[in-house]
């Protein structure tokens, strides 16, 4: 399902050259970021705190060893995208008097340690979702390389069916493909099965190879917020067991700017 493109950031990247420039400051700016991102994270919602904390973290390490700030002008789709090297402008420190250089240097010596306990909670987190989301491919095993195909899974707890169609498509140039879900269905089957759904919901019925799509099912273990966590591990998993699969080089990879069909 595809969103409007915004920004998700709770904490601008140049936070900690913000005015006034001042470690007390940008100590209580930080705890208070970090505080949000833990509270997020007790609710198991790994995403989008998860990509920010590793750019801060990755700002602290370029500012304290080459004076470099990472900056990214990037049009978030989705609360889970990756910042890609590509997408990071580096721009160097302005000049700073002796006390402000002193003032940073504390707020990075401080800021390192907590941003890294921060990001060691996520990734514990990350690591527990991927491992309790198991995905199977249940027809059309032959046709992973299409690039496209559907997902379904149900929630325990109320019974209700997510159906998506999934697609590879290429966002630059040298990309491998980002994988996009398009929720098709969601509620009860009252009787039919998937295959039945995805004939009646999907927005491929031109496509003459519809019914030789491979088709995924996804079971999880737990229960997990749905935008925050579920729908980008689905993404994730669904996309590691394409590329184990099949050669890169066989998989066909759609161009983004284009129409699928």
């Amino acid at each position: 399902m595809r969103k409007k493109k915004q920004k998700f950031f709770k904490l601008n990247p140049d936070w900690l050259l913000a005015e006034p420039i001042d470690f007390e400051y940008n100590k209580y700016t930080l705890l208070d970021y970090i505080q949000k991102c833990e509270k997020s994270f007790d609710d198991f919602k790994i995403y989008p705190d998860f990509v920010e904390i590793s750019l801060h973290l990755a700002n602290i390490q370029s500012v304290h060893k080459e004076k470099v700030l990472l900056l990214t002008n990037k049009d978030f789709e989705f609360c889970d995208d990756e910042i890609l090297l590509k997408e990071l402008h580096p721009q160097k420190l302005q000049k700073l008097s002796n006390e402000e250089f002193l003032e940073i240097q504390k707020t990075l010596s401080f800021s390192s340690h907590k941003l890294m306990d921060a990001f060691n909670i996520g990734k514990s987190l990350w690591s527990i979702v991927f491992e309790s989301i198991d995905v199977s491919n249940k027809k059309n095993s032959l046709n992973l390389n299409k690039g496209l195909g559907f997902v379904y899974y149900t929630s325990k707890e109320d019974k209700v069916t997510h159906i998506w169609e999934y697609s590879l498509r290429k966002i630059h140039k040298k990309d491998d493909g980002k994988l996009y879900l398009d929720l098709i269905w969601s509620g009860g089957t009252n009787g039919k099965t998937i295959n039945k759904l995805i004939s009646e919901n999907t927005e491929w019925t031109q496509h003459t190879e519809t019914k030789k799509l491979p088709v995924f099912e996804v079971i999880s273990s737990q229960k997990f917020p749905y935008e925050e966590t579920l729908v980008p591990m689905i993404k994730r998993k669904i996309l590691s067991y394409i590329f184990q699969s099949v050669p890169k080089e066989e998989i066909e990879i759609f161009d983004n700017s284009k129409s699928i069909f």
